[in-house]
């Protein structure tokens, strides 16, 4: 039972207990209600202070029963009371109502499905971005985790639609499910599909039979751990450099590979990139662009126009897409 529940309905039980007491010297004993209230207060506290009026056969067996029904009923009420507080329920609420409130004040965040291993990992490259998120796990262990690390997190099943709205789904830029079992992860994009059609979703996947059914649900992107690390594990005994030139980009230290949308009102919309100088203003040189329609440019000449909604591909120093910004482009 929710403690604060077993609590308020001890309390009612001593109010009930209370009224009924008074009510019952009221009548029997032919006192005031403020006598009758002066009596049931001694006999509940056992204090036993001289009787208002004195008691007949009847005003005793009334006043045994109050004590009978009344030290027991305040006795649990007390234990109640004393068992939230040694037990840190109450610390425990106040945490609950404070992560919730965490929660319904975040904007543009992620939504991490599973805070096992691949969901912290994600959870503490975010964070070193300056992304918001929210982790939805169901696992008391790693939710004691999660809160000794000061990571905003929802209790529940994220399989579970009243779970994702909790986590701030309509409000979100992004959903990820990395939950360990991929039928998890295929209701979960269904569901979050359901709910948002412009949100992202990225969904992991142990076996790649699942990655089509994945995007079918609903899924932006799939990941497979395990063929991204023997692809990489290849990459590093035939290209090593390549490799190390893509962790130190993506690390971010002090070259950087970034994206930039060019949005209404830019500076550089419609114009070539000859023309927007963008290598002598920001340092950034352009390796690709991802048009509006979805095609992608490689390498693309310094001829070549740059529309609204395309997205350039950038290698340059960390911080590049900050400076554009900066720029006003």
């Amino acid at each position: 039972m929710d403690p604060r529940l077993r609590l308020a309905l001890s309390l009612l039980a001593v109010v009930l207990v209370f009224a009924g007491s008074t009510l019952g010297y009221h009548l029997l004993c032919e006192v005031s209600l403020g006598d009758s209230a002066y009596m049931t207060v001694i006999t509940l506290s056992t204090v036993g202070f001289e009787e208002v009026v004195p008691l007949d056969r009847v005003g005793r067996l009334w006043t045994c029963l109050t004590i009978i029904l009344g030290i027991g009923t305040v006795s649990v009420a007390f234990s109640s009371l004393i068992s939230v507080v040694l037990s840190g329920e109450l610390k425990e609420l106040r945490g609950r109502s404070r992560m919730k409130s965490r929660v319904e004040h975040l904007e543009k965040h992620v939504i991490i499905c599973g805070g096992g291993r691949m969901g912290a990992l994600t959870a503490a490259d975010l964070e070193g971005r300056g992304i918001p998120f929210a982790v939805i796990e169901r696992e008391p262990v790693v939710q004691r985790e999660l809160t000794d690390r000061g990571c905003v997190f929802v209790e529940g099943d994220a399989t579970a639609e009243e779970t994702l709205l909790a986590a701030g789904l309509e409000r979100a830029r992004a959903i990820v499910a990395v939950l360990p079992r991929d039928s998890d992860n295929l209701y979960i994009s269904l569901t979050a599909r359901g709910l948002r059609a412009d949100l992202m979703i990225i969904a992991r996947a142990e076996h790649p039979s699942t990655e089509v059914k994945l995007k079918r649900a609903g899924a932006d992107r799939v990941i497979l751990p395990h063929l991204i690390g023997a692809t990489k594990i290849a990459n590093i005994l035939t290209r090593p450099s390549v490799v190390d030139f893509f962790e130190t980009a993506s690390a971010g230290v002090d070259l950087e590979v970034d994206q930039y949308i060019i949005g209404v009102g830019s500076s550089i919309a419609n114009k070539t990139l000859r023309e927007s100088s963008l290598r002598q203003e920001a340092g950034v040189i352009v390796v690709a662009i991802k048009k509006a329609d979805g095609s992608m440019r490689f390498s693309p000449d310094p001829d070549e126009v740059i529309g609204l909604q395309d997205t350039l591909i950038m290698v340059g120093q960390a911080g590049a897409s900050a400076r554009l910004d900066q720029l006003g482009l």
